[in-house]
């Protein structure tokens, strides 16, 4: 059944999320049943929605790379992590996205981002 798991990241900044990503590597090598990642700052930090084809696959992600990532840049931040199953999807536009990736203060290619470190 596919998934969407959305982890809400208390006091996260934009230089530990970027140091995260960095370490996972999953925007080169991304795992295996991940469909989607979006991440938005909000008032308490950022929160992370993925979709997933299957809670079994987020959770080993959790589990093998996102726990051990965490650990080796010495993040440890309260996280609430909520998985529901995929009610509708509806994007219009998708063939528009990937354009729009590089453009996004926190994609690989955003430097300023990557300097705040």
């Amino acid at each position: 059944m596919t998934v969407v798991s959305t982890l809400d990241v208390t006091g996260l900044t934009v230089p530990e999320y970027r140091a995260v990503m960095d370490e996972l590597g999953v925007e080169q090598r991304p795992e295996g049943g991940i469909y989607l990642h979006l991440t938005t700052p909000t008032d308490f930090g950022f929160r992370i929605v993925e979709i997933w084809d299957e809670k079994d696959k987020f959770d080993r992600f959790v589990e093998r790379r996102l726990a051990p990532a965490n650990e080796a840049i010495g993040l440890d931040r309260s996280t609430e992590i909520t998985v529901t199953p995929l009610h509708n999807l509806f994007a219009p536009r998708l063939e528009e996205l990937p354009a729009l990736v590089s453009s996004l203060p926190g994609s690989p290619s955003a430097v300023p981002a990557r300097q705040e470190r």
